[in-house]
């Protein structure tokens, strides 16, 4: 029986702080019982077989009281107290007239016991259950060893018997009312097993050097037999207590993280592996140790699911996770598996830790490597953006002197090779464009569009309305925008003119690149536009790529101040 009445379901428990009303009316009734035997037995010649089962009713009365304290509604408690407080006014009533006391009742006075033993047989839940058990057992067997030594015994030895009986059934009453969750019976039963096995050895080899001694004419063959039994204990205890050990481990795991589980967890921890693995491991590990079904660790709180019983897991004051574990009984964990579920759960809490760690390690290395890729995108976008449309300049104008026929102006490629040169280094190093250092962006882009114009190629035109406020990302995309959206028009569009529109109102800068040429809109971006919308989007803006109002292309830029 646990603490809770098991027989009635669970009852409100008395409030802390006070004593009620049903623990002091068991009081009063355990006491106006065991009145008349105060009263009787020093005035009586009573023998032992009276005295002595007196002196264990009122045990029992008092184990009622606890459990009735401990568990409202308690009818175990309640069937103690009553039989604590009637029988032995009955046992005085029954022997007072008689010279023989005993021959008057004898083994009946035992009898009311069994009423502890019919309050306890409805019972719900493993606890319940197993505190009906003993409870029923040990009424029976005092009954039984009453009734024995009554048939077969002295006076004396019924009243010792009938006490110790009593004795046994008040204990197990009262460890009902503090215990909440009772071993099974069978581990008392193979503890009781394995002590009587120990003694029975011993006797034995004991007997058998005994009579070996008396028939070789040893001297002392009494005291050869009692040290062959004495050993024959000493040697049986240690191999008792290992037998027992391995029953435990079978029933409920070995309870203990070995140095080669400690080994197999760090082994999940290794740089190529998923650290994750370590979660899994350590749960099939506690799961082991612990004799449960399963064990599931995750670095989060999760709700408490049927069947499963949650942990936390803890790292000084931090909750780094959750170990849920599922036992084999519905019923919940044995007591014995969750003291070992708690007992490892600082050693999984660290483990846990260790995964958490490594897997924010990972994903920084992750971080890095797609840092990387993203580094090699933009100089890659940047050597297309900024290099390529100058150097696309330098070699149309080139080509335009070769057709005509006239002199190339070395001094102005020289002067366009240097700004080169000066834009790779910053290209590499991420700085602004070298047209952007030291002017604003409209004197950026009128140079830009110059550099594109060459007496065969088409007319380019710029307006730039109020942007020599635009600095920093927005200015180096503006410019970016513009030096590959006339390189395409001037190399794809066959257009005999070329307009940029560069406006800045209300705090949005709208860059706009339109031609006469019949061509559409690309089917598929190449690298230039897929570079700028990936610009744009990263500024906070978007690039629209659409069919001019009667020819040609527009390519629109537009951010917004918000994303500057």
């Amino acid at each position: 029986m646990s603490p809770e009445a098991p027989q009635e379901g669970a009852g409100e428990a008395p409030q802390p702080g006070g004593v009620s009303g049903q623990v002091l009316l068991a009081v009063a009734v355990l006491s106006l019982g065991a009145l008349p035997p105060i009263l009787v037995l020093p005035h009586d010649r009573l023998v032992a077989d009276a005295s002595l089962p007196l002196l264990g009713w009122l045990p029992l009365g008092i184990a009622g009281v606890v459990l009735v304290d401990r568990a409202a509604r308690s009818l175990v408690g309640w069937a103690a107290v009553a039989v604590a407080a009637l029988t032995p006014v009955a046992m005085v009533l029954a022997i007072l007239p008689s010279a023989q006391p005993g021959a008057a009742a004898g083994p009946a006075w035992l009898l009311p016991v069994l009423a502890v033993a019919l309050a306890a047989l409805p019972a719900s839940g493993r606890a319940a259950r197993r505190w009906r058990t003993w409870i029923v057992a040990w009424c029976v067997a005092a009954v039984a060893a009453g009734a024995a030594a009554w048939t077969w015994g002295s006076v004396t030895a019924f009243g010792l018997a009938a006490t110790l009986g009593l004795l046994a059934v008040a204990g197990t009453v009262a460890a009902s009312a503090v215990v909440r969750e009772p071993r099974p019976v069978i581990e008392p039963l193979v503890d009781v097993g394995l002590l009587v096995g120990i003694l029975v050895a011993g006797v034995a080899a004991g007997g058998v050097m005994w009579q070996f001694a008396e028939h070789e004419r040893i001297f002392g063959a009494e005291v050869v037999g009692a040290l062959a039994a004495a050993v024959t204990i000493m040697m049986a205890t240690p191999a008792a207590v290992t037998l027992r050990r391995a029953w435990v481990a079978r029933r409920y795991g070995s309870g203990i993280l070995s140095p080669d589980d400690l080994v197999t967890l760090s082994g999940d921890l290794r740089r190529d592996g998923d650290p994750r693995l370590l979660l899994a491991t350590a749960g099939d590990l506690v799961a082991v140790a612990s004799g449960t079904d399963a064990v599931e660790i995750v670095l989060d709180e999760v709700e408490d699911r049927p069947g499963w019983t949650s942990f936390p897991l803890v790292v000084g004051e931090e909750r780094v996770g959750t170990m849920a574990v599922r036992p084999r009984h519905p019923e919940g964990l044995e007591a014995r598996q969750d003291a070992v579920v708690r007992q490892l759960a600082p050693t999984v809490a660290l483990a846990a830790r260790a995964v958490d760690l490594a897997v924010e390690a990972q994903h920084a290395r992750n971080d890095v490597i797609q840092q990387r890729q993203v580094e090699r995108a933009r100089i890659l976008a940047d050597l297309h953006d900024d290099l390529g449309p100058a150097l696309a300049g330098m070699g149309m104008r080139v080509e335009a002197a070769r057709a005509t026929g006239t002199a190339v102006d070395l001094d102005a490629l020289a002067d366009d090779l240097a700004a080169c040169r000066a834009d790779l280094r910053r290209i590499v190093s991420a700085l602004t464009p070298e047209p952007l250092v030291g002017a604003d962006l409209a004197g950026a882009l009128t140079k830009l569009v110059g550099s594109f114009a060459t007496a065969a190629g088409p007319a380019l035109t710029l307006d730039a309305e109020a942007v020599d406020e635009v600095d920093g990302a927005r200015a180096i995309v503006a410019y970016r925008f513009v030096a590959e959206t006339v390189t395409n028009a001037l190399r794809h569009s066959g257009a005999r003119h070329v307009r940029v529109r560069v406006t800045h109102h209300d705090d949005v800068l709208e860059a706009t690149v339109s031609d006469d040429g019949p061509g559409g809109a690309p089917v598929v971006p190449g690298v230039g536009l897929t570079s700028l919308a990936t610009r744009a989007r990263e500024a906070g803006g978007r690039l629209e790529v659409v069919p001019g109002d009667r020819a040609g292309l527009v390519v629109r830029l537009v951010i917004p101040g918000s994303a500057a």
